[in-house]
């Protein structure tokens, strides 16, 4: 399923670049907080990034199942998945990063699908609106796919949550796929629902 990893990682470089300014009550959302025996933690660190990433820094953490594996990535600040034993992608999670108020958020949305459509055959939205990742107001796209391979037909999933800026911090685009070489997850609507991907989103959190 060559060709199936290729359309799974390309969703994930998709960052926002429009630079908007915003006032908002900043919202302190860190507490202490230990990992579980079985994730790792990730604290996203401002060293080795350069370009739009150095300039739209975010400081943000969550916890990945200790199977999952950190993937290169320059477009994003970080990218973790999980793989079959024969190194299909199951799911995957990556945050980029937005610059602009939760007004805009509809309009990045549409731009993030044009895009996506471009990248993944026979492409379909099926759902747009307003979601919370924890105690973080955001919106949202979910997206299908259906595509051929040497190894047959193969269905892939999108979810794509967009964060707000606010006046104390840039806001972060979390990506995330799954393929039908999930269990678990049968749908976009199973995306962060079910799998191991809500490990990530119950323990997101932007600060250190």
């Amino acid at each position: 399923m060559k060709h199936l990893r290729n359309h799974l990682f390309s969703v994930a470089g998709v960052v926002i670049f429009l630079l908007l300014a915003l006032a908002t009550t900043p919202t302190n959302n860190n507490s202490n907080r230990s990992s579980s025996p079985n994730t790792t933690r990730y604290t996203n660190s401002r060293s080795g990034f350069t370009g739009k990433l150095a300039d739209n820094y975010v400081d943000f953490s969550f916890d990945y199942p200790s199977g999952w594996q950190r993937v290169t990535d320059s477009s994003n600040f970080v990218k973790v998945e999980k793989k079959t034993a024969g190194g299909d992608t199951i799911e995957n999670f990556a945050v980029g990063w937005v610059s602009g108020p939760a007004s805009m958020l509809p309009q990045f949305a549409q731009q993030l699908s044009d895009q996506s459509a471009k990248g993944f055959p026979q492409y379909k939205k099926v759902s747009e609106g307003e979601t919370k990742i924890g105690s973080y107001d955001g919106y949202e796209f979910r997206f299908s796919s259906h595509m051929s391979t040497a190894q047959g037909e193969a269905d892939v999933w999108g979810r794509i949550v967009m964060l707000p800026s606010d006046s104390d911090r840039k806001g972060a685009a979390l990506v995330m796929l799954a393929s039908s070489s999930s269990p678990d997850v049968h749908g976009p609507e199973d995306i962060g629902e079910k799998g191991e991907l809500p490990i990530i989103l119950k323990s997101f959190r932007f600060g250190q």
